[in-house]
């Protein structure tokens, strides 16, 4: 059974990750970002549950998988951030050799996703918890959604 405090922090979860789109500054890393989602995903399973609910299950499925380093990426674009070892590296070395190091750098810890594949994901992110919220907060549009 979910309690009510379990419930408000959920509600509470989902629309900081909600402005995580819009405000980057919310969430400090992608490591906090993550708790937060696999903490909403635990307890949208158990309220799932209690409710003997496919609709929610089904818009669990939906999630994408994303990982720390991604949305540490996405922060990175969100902000413009250049490290400083960039800077020096297209200060000391030219321009290819920087953007060069760069790319590199980003294909490894994103694994061979660009920024517009990781903006997406955080887009889905954000329309799947839009439309699990609804229901959490009024378990009738299940009924709605599900036409």
């Amino acid at each position: 059974m979910i309690t009510e405090r379990e419930l408000d922090i959920l509600k509470r979860s989902i629309l900081l990750i909600n402005s995580f789109k819009d405000n980057v500054n919310n969430i400090n890393s992608g490591k906090e970002f993550i708790f937060i989602h696999n903490r909403n995903i635990e307890t949208i399973e158990k309220i799932a549950t209690d409710r003997k609910s496919e609709y929610l299950v089904a818009r669990l499925d939906e999630y994408p998988d994303i990982t720390a380093s991604q949305i540490d990426e996405y922060i990175k674009i969100q902000k413009n951030e250049v490290s400083l070892l960039n800077f020096l590296l297209v200060f000391l070395f030219g321009i290819f050799i920087g953007l060069y190091y760069l790319l590199f750098e980003r294909f490894l810890k994103t694994g061979k996703i660009t920024g517009k594949q990781i903006k997406f994901k955080v887009l889905t992110i954000i329309e799947v918890n839009n439309y699990i919220l609804e229901v959490v907060e009024n378990p009738y549009m299940e009924k709605l959604r599900l036409k």
